[in-house]
């Protein structure tokens, strides 16, 4: 059986990337680690997706997914949360830190 996270944090982002370094940064300096942490890009036109990727790249914990056509605020919330595979959910902006 696989384990699965106890809390799922959901991030949403498009073009934010100012901030979402910091947003990623501040998930994974938490004391608690037994999250996996969803990012999904809303069509970003800066670099956004490829500052999240190499986080992706580094960390197992996370996932960035990328929507085929720009979605929107909450539809691409909702989007995010079909991806979750914890008992929690927790969003979490990409210009916020938790």
């Amino acid at each position: 059986m696989i384990n699965k996270p106890l809390v799922s944090v959901l991030m949403t982002c498009y073009n934010r990337e100012p901030y979402i370094s910091e947003a990623i940064d501040s998930v994974l300096d938490s004391h608690f680690t037994n999250f996996e942490l969803i990012i999904v890009d809303d069509c970003s036109t800066d670099n956004t997706l490829e500052s999240a990727k190499k986080y992706e790249a580094k960390d197992k914990r996370i996932q960035v997914y990328v929507n085929e056509k720009n979605l929107g605020d909450y539809p691409n919330r909702n989007k995010a949360a079909s991806y979750a595979k914890g008992k929690y959910l927790k969003y979490l902006d990409s210009d916020d830190k938790i």
